[in-house]
């Protein structure tokens, strides 16, 4: 009786060839399956015909070798050839003769993956053996059983395998260099696979597949099919599931997306991070039937998946601290665009003299302050706060700036110019508002002109008694972007010399302690009160804010301007008038000069 003969290292496995057509492949109705990646469904067959066995390829991706060569048609066996298909090898034996009696019948046999095709081959096809083989130490064992001839790695292949997974996982510092290197491994480990896959929960715990390997070429276009059923069950329990048969397996029963997906055999372990916490699952499958995988190979994938989710986690919090390098690069330079967007120097406005403090609670803030001249020689000095802070509402402050500066100088009418400023923000439709405060200060004139938008009215302290009144807080409207259609009103009052206002935002009387005390509208309007030039109001209100805050973390942006009056409208006038006396005597000795 005609036979083919599988061996190595001693041991032999005999398959007669008693039916008309002998099919070997991948696929369980194979006579001969080999559950090898590179083998396909049907790869090959041997035919008995009336004179004798005729191999031939069944169209199959990587070719059948007859004594080396790639059979291109069907050819005539003759006894003692060898037919190869993938890192198997078959020996075509026309009946018993010199056959070992122990290989009749036999039930088991190891191959040693880095002996094939190095009986009688040339060095072309060594080289080509080799090049195939993931390992020159790497065995694999085929069992042969009711099912076919079934493909694992022997012990030795997957303790390599360990040592690989462990040397590629050793001072990994990205993600996408894990889980590649990890799934290569896999496939040392598990010959039978047909698929590996890393899935990952992202932000929204949504699982999305981060890594997938095939043992197949596959075409980039096909869409990955994931069952969320058997990831979702293995991150619940924390622990690793086999399946031998997933289409059949009565946990899975309400899925019909797993028989969609043709699983069959397959193992899942999840990831856990250094806390037990599962954020994914590692999983290998087979869509071919049951025997591809037994019960030692789910610890063994769990403990990989347990190595693995340890160095993936640390991989990931790297790139987290990586991208925070970057937010906080970002930030600051953001901080130094929004420091120029703030004014740099004291206004030109004869008579008075102005003192600031800026402070962002989070690198950047939604504070804003600034010196505007007007076209008829005023100085609009504006203190404004975009609720909330951080990114947005600094990204609010740029935009409220710029449209502060076009309406004031388009816009005469200061009071009208504000009301077209909040027309503008509320068509914005942004869900944030701004408090307002605008405070005209005129070098020709004692009087100061205030619109006052939701903010807190301006504290100034006369500097005849001392006293303290807050200007224009009965006539403040509603604070910018709330609503469109808003009308404002101008408010004067007098400075004298000597007098003093100080603007500020809530992050100066909202300012909090350890014990969540506030600093207190009180304690500014006091302070204010003890006198002293702009900066000794400043320093004075500073460093109290400061002080009562202490360690706690800032609450608020911090934003304060002080308008000290140091001289008169009639004096600046006179100092005015001597300067264009001045001029007009350079001009005309330069015209005399010139006349000479």
């Amino acid at each position: 009786m005609a036979f083919l003969l599988t061996s190595s290292d001693g041991a032999e496995t005999r398959f007669d060839l008693v039916d008309d057509d002998t099919t070997i492949g991948r696929h369980p109705e194979c006579s001969i399956v080999v559950d090898a990646g590179a083998v396909s469904r049907y790869h090959a067959k041997v035919a008995q015909k009336s004179d004798g066995f005729v191999v031939e390829d069944s169209g199959s991706r990587n070719g059948t070798y007859l004594n080396g060569q790639l059979l291109t048609g069907p050819q005539y066996l003759r006894d003692g050839d060898r037919i190869r298909i993938s890192e198997v090898e078959f020996e075509y034996h026309s009946d018993d003769t010199g056959v070992p009696e122990f290989a009749r019948g036999g039930s088991e046999v190891t191959f040693d993956g880095a002996n094939f095709g190095i009986m009688m081959v040339d060095e072309q096809e060594t080289a080509q053996l080799s090049s195939n083989s993931s390992s020159s130490n790497a065995k694999i064992e085929f069992r042969s059983s009711a099912e076919g001839l079934k493909m694992v790695a022997t012990p030795e292949a997957k303790l390599a395998a360990l040592m690989k997974i462990n040397r590629n996982l050793s001072h990994v510092l990205s993600v996408d260099d894990v889980l590649p290197k990890v799934l290569e491994s896999l496939f040392d480990i598990f010959p039978a696979a047909d698929r590996g896959f890393v899935v990952m929960e992202d932000e929204q715990d949504e699982l999305v597949p981060r890594w997938v390997k095939t043992r197949a070429s596959h075409d980039e276009t096909e869409t990955v099919r994931i069952s969320r059923t058997i990831i979702r069950q293995v991150m619940s329990t924390g622990e690793a599931i086999l399946s031998l048969d997933a289409s059949e397996d009565s946990r899975f029963d309400s899925s019909q997306s797993i028989a969609d997906f043709s699983i069959r055999s397959m193992i899942c372990a999840p990831l856990t991070d250094g806390d037990g916490k599962p954020f994914g699952a590692l999983q290998i499958d087979s869509t071919q039937g049951r025997g591809q995988f037994r019960d030692e190979d789910t610890d063994l994938l769990a403990g990989v998946a347990a190595q693995a989710g340890i160095v993936i986690d640390n991989a990931r919090m790297h790139e987290q601290a990586m991208k925070q390098q970057e937010v906080q690069q970002d930030l600051k330079l953001a901080t130094e665009v929004q420091q120029a967007f703030l004014p740099q120097n004291e206004p030109d406005a004869a008579g008075f003299h102005l003192q600031s403090f800026y402070k962002a609670a989070n690198h950047i803030g939604g504070d804003y302050f600034d010196y505007i001249p007007l076209s008829d020689g005023r100085v609009a000095v504006v203190v404004a706060d975009v609720v909330g802070h951080g990114v947005a509402a600094a990204m609010f402050m740029a935009k409220l700036s710029a449209e502060t500066r076009f309406f004031l100088a388009s816009e005469p009418d200061v009071a009208v110019a504000i009301a077209r400023l909040n027309d503008a923000m509320s068509v914005l439709h942004v869900e944030r508002f701004i408090t307002f405060l605008l405070v005209v200060i005129d070098p020709s004139s004692d009087k100061v002109t205030i619109v006052n938008a939701g903010h807190m009215a301006p504290v100034v302290r006369r500097a005849e008694d001392g006293s303290i009144f807050e200007p224009g807080e009965e006539e403040s409207g509603l604070p910018i972007a709330i609503d469109d259609g808003m009308e404002y009103e101008a408010v004067e009052f007098t400075m004298n010399p000597g007098d003093m206002a100080v603007l500020y935002t809530d992050g100066i009387n909202e300012a909090m302690d350890a014990n969540d005390e506030e600093f207190g509208m009180d304690r500014v309007r006091e302070l204010t009160a003890e006198g002293g030039d702009a900066a000794a109001i400043k320093d004075r209100l500073v460093k109290a804010v400061l002080e009562h805050v202490g360690d706690a973390p800032p609450f608020d942006d911090m934003c304060l301007v002080v308008i000290e009056r140091t001289g008169s409208a009639a004096g600046n006038q006179a100092i005015a008038d001597t300067v264009d006396e001045v001029e007009i005597g350079d001009a005309l000795l330069g015209t005399e000069n010139r006349i000479g």
